[in-house]
């Protein structure tokens, strides 16, 4: 082989790489949701494999894993006590649907839209 050619062979190898790489890095940025009539509105925060979800006055954060179409949320800090705004946050946590877009994500069937 000439030099020539084990550069472009090595040069596609580390193309290739850099695709396969990125194409298994997650989210980044912030979606958001306004809920129903602003009520309920919802922000998530990703960046590495973390996630932060704020409804309101309330914040959660956890790990987050997207396999296909599915996208596992295991949050931190959630209280499990009485019926409140957390236990909408603790909503987020397990297994649900999961789309992603050019500007927007959905999850369990709700669009939040790229900030």
């Amino acid at each position: 082989m000439t030099k020539l050619t084990k550069v472009l062979a090595l040069a596609l190898v580390v193309a290739t790489l850099c695709l396969a790489l990125a194409s298994c890095g997650g989210l980044s940025g912030t979606y958001s949701n306004n809920g129903l009539f602003g009520l309920g509105a919802t922000e998530l925060e990703f960046s590495g494999s973390k996630v932060t979800i704020t409804m309101g006055d309330l914040e959660a954060t956890g790990k987050y894993e997207i396999d296909d179409d599915k996208i596992t949320i295991t949050l931190d800090n959630v209280d499990d006590g009485s019926a409140s705004w957390e236990d909408l946050l603790a909503g987020f946590s397990g297994t649900k649907s999961f789309e992603k877009g050019d500007d927007y994500i959905k999850i369990g069937g709700t669009k939040y839209t790229k900030d």
